[in-house]
């Protein structure tokens, strides 16, 4: 589903499908958790034999309590409580929603609260036949992998995409020099593909255009123009490493933003 053995793992999934979603979300979640760090569960480890227990303390299965599917009062009890304490053990806290098609809207907006501002220990998998059944907003925060016909290259690269989108857009203000050149890194892998790279740049743009329209705050205003700029002068074939290394720099607040007008 990702690569969780780069630490390239985002907040909340989407798995769209007719079946075989729940299968899918438990090898996942078990994956995460496994002590050997590889993308795949080894089966072995202590964190592995308890999730086939089926007692894993840092797995948990959301459900509604009503006939009418999962309520807001369950997303408060099921994820919002539990979302505040800590893992118990392991690596991540997992919430597994299945038929998240019915989750309410008063349901998927507090839901929304969280993925705004997640906890890191904090990811998300919500199983629905279809994305359309899922609010636009909530969509917009989560990546979606098509069940049905396997997990495509195209499906694995915006997983990273939007991994890599997601660590931006919540540490990146947070960051010293150094740690925001090393970010760098992982954007070397687009460094090929003008094309992958506009996708990127893309994506990050409307992530920070989003939390402008909610917060109206000179950060993200910074971070939009420094992304757009970046967007330019890779238009106009600029040096990519410079490019990128600058627009993190303004973006983590290490340069004025007007800095770099002619890279």
């Amino acid at each position: 589903m990702t690569r969780i053995s780069l630490g390239k793992v985002g907040h909340a999934y989407i798995l769209e499908g007719e079946s075989g979603l729940l299968e899918s979300a438990n090898a996942f979640a078990k994956a995460l958790n496994c002590l050997e760090g590889r993308d795949e569960a080894c089966n072995g480890c202590i964190s592995c034999r308890v999730f086939d227990s089926g007692n894993h303390p840092d797995t948990l299965y959301v459900t509604g309590t009503k006939a009418t599917g999962i309520g807001v009062d369950d997303v408060r009890e099921q994820v919002l409580l539990p979302m505040a304490m800590k893992p118990f053990t392991y690596r991540c806290k997992v919430f597994i929603l299945d038929k998240a098609e019915t989750l309410t809207p008063a349901a998927q907006n507090a839901l929304l609260k969280t993925m705004e501002e997640p906890a890191p220990y904090g990811v998300f998998l919500l199983l629905a036949h279809s994305v359309e059944s899922l609010l636009p907003t909530v969509r917009s925060r989560c990546v979606v992998l098509r069940h049905d016909a396997g997990p495509t290259e195209a499906d694995t690269q915006d997983a990273e995409r939007e991994s890599l989108v997601q660590d931006i857009t919540r540490t990146a203000h947070e960051l010293d020099i150094l740690d925001a050149m090393a970010l760098y890194k992982r954007f070397e892998p687009y460094k090929e593909s003008k094309e992958s790279a506009k996708h990127l740049l893309d994506m990050l743009y409307t992530a920070y255009g989003q939390t402008l329209r909610e917060r109206q705050s000179p950060y993200a205003f910074n971070a939009v123009e420094a992304v757009a700029h970046a967007k330019k002068v890779l238009a106009q074939n600029g040096n990519f490493q410079l490019t990128i290394e600058l627009m993190l720099l303004k973006i983590c607040g290490k340069l004025h933003p007007k800095a770099g007008a002619q890279t």
